[in-house]
């Protein structure tokens, strides 16, 4: 079970991977992504007020990214997505007792799902977690100008507000649009740790 909603970059990059893991392990898992609320929203892309526009969201987002399994709609007040996790697009594995055996923080993390489900395709007993959290969402900062672009300028705005480092390397990403966008959040960590390094160097010199 996956949460995941349209205007969330996570879920932008993690689209493709469980498209991937779904092909591996589609029959014998079971896989379903729930629609949560939108993450950034934007005048473009708004928050649902209704149960009939959370659903066209919903469909938006299968349709979006051509998802081959299920989509499950959470209510307005985001209950099951409260009950599950704080993450906007965290991933569970849940077993036919309804335990939840396996939880990874980012949706995109491929490889701690792939053991994940490997292990539970084989069918043996899955128990922890992954707490990668840098990576995953270093990946997902390349998609931040898609959605912005996407959704309306203010889930640029929301982006600076809720996470200025994040807001800053999603600009940043701009600069690496050659690459694919996965590792355009990477790029761009450097590109601000390397220009960091060169500021202080000239600080120590200065004094």
């Amino acid at each position: 079970m996956v949460f995941g909603s349209r205007t969330c970059p996570v879920t932008e990059s993690a689209a493709p991977v469980l498209k991937r893991l779904h092909t591996r392990f589609g029959e014998q898992v079971r896989f379903v992504l729930v629609n949560t609320r939108e993450a950034h929203p934007g005048q473009t892309i708004r928050q649902p007020a209704t149960a009939a526009e959370k659903h066209r969201h919903a469909q938006q987002l299968r349709d979006h990214h051509g998802i081959p399994f299920e989509i499950a709609v959470d209510d307005i007040d985001r209950t099951l997505h409260r009950a599950f996790t704080p993450k906007p697009n965290s991933a569970c594995l849940i077993d036919a007792t309804g335990t939840i055996t396996f939880r990874a923080h980012w949706a995109n993390d491929e490889t701690a799902l792939y053991r994940a489900l490997e292990q539970a395709a084989s069918g043996n007993i899955v128990h922890g977690r992954s707490r990668a959290m840098a990576r995953p969402l270093l990946r997902a900062v390349g998609h931040l100008p898609g959605i912005v672009t996407a959704a309306g300028s203010r889930t640029g705005h929301d982006v600076w507000r809720a996470a200025p480092p994040l807001a800053v390397l999603g600009a940043l990403s701009r600069l690496f649009t050659p690459l694919p966008a996965d590792r355009r959040g990477p790029a761009a960590a450097a590109t601000a740790l390397i220009a960091c390094a060169a500021t202080v160097g000239l600080v120590v010199v200065l004094v």
